[in-house]
């Protein structure tokens, strides 16, 4: 670690090589609206491991201490009077170097260095856990940065650039993880983060979900609930869960079932175990004004204070305006977890899917400059703590049936992580190739437990298209979790053939999700691993984003509308071609024929009792292809 004045910057090396350096571009800090250079940067106690450094600054005194402590370098700001307005500190990684992470984003590249991110934004827009976003970078040369706290700042990555905005404090740290490679700084991030306590319910790791919402959006009732599961058993279709999505209430926050919809919820919950299926509900933290809820949460300060009026903060969200529960305070989270179990008493219920959580909803003002004032709670909580008080409350209250969609710092609650909703077309920009790539995101950041969302996306634009519906199937069936909406029936007898096929592909395959599961548990590892976290030291593996592995198989699934071919890149090792059974040597580049019914898949030839299982999968479920 080198040290220089004037500008400052922290150089980070392996030989003489640089991995990564702080740059000051116009200046060391950034204070009331203009850049400044250090007047004096004054050594107060430099060690082998650690350096404090008094730097004497425009109206400001500032401390900075760099601390290495084994593969943790820290870096810390601190004023000795006033808070900064903002500090900048911008980390530029070596050329040739790719940077991973953070989380889901409009247009899902995979490495970030292939986002299509504008210059240095003018206005400071905080980072906020947005569905699922995490403070962690990661490049494949072995570096990383990791924000391990719920302070506000923005991130911008351009190129090899990385810069962190921090508004609205007296001091800021944060830490450059150091590692051999891009593996060996995600488990030393994932120990800092922790390991999943718990893995998900075996029923949903092993059968798919189907969910109400895309086939009938707000026009669900009680009837087509029981429709949709007497078609599933009827085409005898794989299903662990049947879940029911927005809108049953009768108003948002009521927490009470609207009768006219749902006149027997409890019989409808009856009839759907008796066919086998668990059954969950969709649930939230709003309560709107119309909620005969809100009065009563108001009344006894259950509700996000603005931040200045003396009254609940005004929420709009995406079904209307309201209150948000005040997840700091213990009594508002008993008030409303009495709520959630009484549904389960008595109705029967199994579980819920837990929807927002946003840091994105949280008040948030910007009253001067980049400096903000946040809603008011009983915890004195920032935007992005909301989020993982939200995911601490569903795992220890609801840890046997329960999903979410965000996350921040959250890892070590162990819950199913699932994607935000995506849109029914193609590509990267929130279309089917951002499923993939928004899967090795969340790999690469700790939550291994994921669910991609629907299939065939939400129709919210667009219809879904019988070829986007079967690529969909293929490219997420060998993901930990898969829920469907859009049935395959819906379409014709070829594309329930398909699904149902891939479906019970994925059945076929319990036993090894629930290994899988167990030790991502244990270790921290993904279920679903990227080929740059697989195979650290392959340079090639660094830009492939549409490949994934699951245990010793490999998939690469077609992602572009009317393509039957693709270019398969299979890593060094003995791979066995799923439909040909034929052996090919890697590291290698290849192209392999994909009809519409063909999902390309490779079996490690090392795993002799998966090579033979996945041969025997292929005799039963896979028949007319012989």
């Amino acid at each position: 670690i080198d040290l220089e004045w004037k500008p400052f910057t922290i150089k980070v090396k392996r030989g003489n090589k640089i991995l990564l350096q702080r740059i000051g571009k116009n200046g060391d800090y950034w204070h009331e609206g203009e850049w400044y250079f250090f007047e004096e940067i004054k050594p107060i106690a430099i060690k082998s491991n650690k350096a404090l450094l008094k730097c004497k600054g425009n109206k400001l005194n500032i401390f900075i201490e760099v601390n290495l402590n084994e593969k943790f370098l820290g870096i810390t700001w601190r004023s000795d009077s006033e808070p900064f307005k903002c500090i900048i500190d911008t980390w530029e990684i070596q050329e040739g170097s790719h940077w991973y992470g953070q989380g889901q984003l409009p247009y899902q590249a995979f490495p970030l260095d292939k986002y299509p991110l504008r210059d240095y934004p003018s206005e400071m827009k905080p980072f906020l856990a947005n569905n699922i976003q995490v403070p962690f970078w990661l490049s494949d040369k072995g570096i990383g940065i990791l924000i391990n706290n719920y302070n506000l700042f923005s991130v911008y990555y351009s190129n090899r650039h990385l810069t962190i905005e921090a508004v609205n404090f007296k001091d800021f740290n944060y830490y450059i993880i150091l590692g051999k490679n891009i593996k060996d700084v995600y488990g030393s991030f994932i120990n800092k983060v922790g390991k999943p306590e718990r893995t998900p319910a075996k029923e949903i790791l092993t059968k798919p979900i189907f969910s109400t919402w895309v086939r009938y959006k707000k026009d669900v009732d009680e009837e087509k609930v029981k429709e949709l599961a007497k078609e599933i058993r009827r085409y005898d279709f794989p299903c662990s869960v049947i879940q029911i999505d927005d809108r049953w209430e009768l108003n948002y926050g009521d927490l009470k079932f609207d009768f006219s919809k749902f006149p027997n919820p409890k019989d409808m919950v009856s009839e759907l175990h008796e066919i086998g299926y668990l059954v969950t509900l969709w649930v939230h933290p709003f309560i709107n004004f119309e909620s005969r809820n809100y009065r009563y949460a108001k009344e006894h300060e259950y509700l996000v204070l603005d931040p200045e009026e003396e009254k609940p903060a005004t929420i709009k969200w995406w079904n209307g305006e309201g209150g948000l529960i005040d997840v700091s305070n213990p009594e508002a989270i008993n008030w409303y977890d009495k709520q959630l179990q009484e549904l389960k008493k008595t109705y029967g219920f199994d579980g819920f899917k837990f929807d927002a959580g946003d840091g994105g909803f949280f008040p948030l003002k910007r009253f001067n400059d980049k400096l903000f004032k946040i809603g008011r709670t009983k915890g004195k909580i920032t935007p992005n703590q909301y989020t993982d008080l939200w995911v601490k409350y569903v795992a220890e209250h609801h840890p046997y049936l329960a999903e979410l969609r965000v996350g921040y710092l959250a890892q070590r609650y162990g819950l199913v992580a699932r994607e935000g909703d995506k849109n029914s077309r193609w590509g990267l920009n929130n279309g089917l190739h951002a499923v993939v790539t928004q899967a090795l995101t969340l790999s690469l950041t700790g939550y291994p437990y994921i669910m991609p969302d629907m299939i065939g996306g939400n129709e919210y634009e667009h219809k879904c298209t019988k070829e986007l519906f079967i690529r969909w199937t293929e490219a997420v069936c060998l993901m930990p979790i898969v829920e469907y909406s859009l049935t395959p029936w819906s379409f014709d007898e070829e594309t329930t053939l398909i699904a149902k096929r891939y479906s019970l592909l994925h059945m076929a395959l319990s036993e090894e999700y629930i290994k899988l599961a167990n030790k991502a548990m244990k270790s921290g590892e993904p279920i679903l691993y990227p080929l740059v976290l697989k195979y650290p030291d392959d340079t090639t593996c660094a830009t492939i984003n549409d490949e994934y592995l699951i245990g010793d198989i490999l998939v690469a699934p077609i992602l572009k509308e009317r393509s039957y071919e693709r270019e398969i890149y299979l890593p060094k090792g003995s791979w066995i071609d799923f439909w040909s059974q034929k052996e090919i040597k890697g590291p290698t580049f290849i192209t392999a024929y994909a009809p519409l019914d063909h999902l390309p898949l490779y079996i490690e030839s090392h795993n002799s009792s998966l090579v033979s299982m996945m041969r025997k999968i292929k005799l039963e479920i896979f028949k007319s292809e012989e």
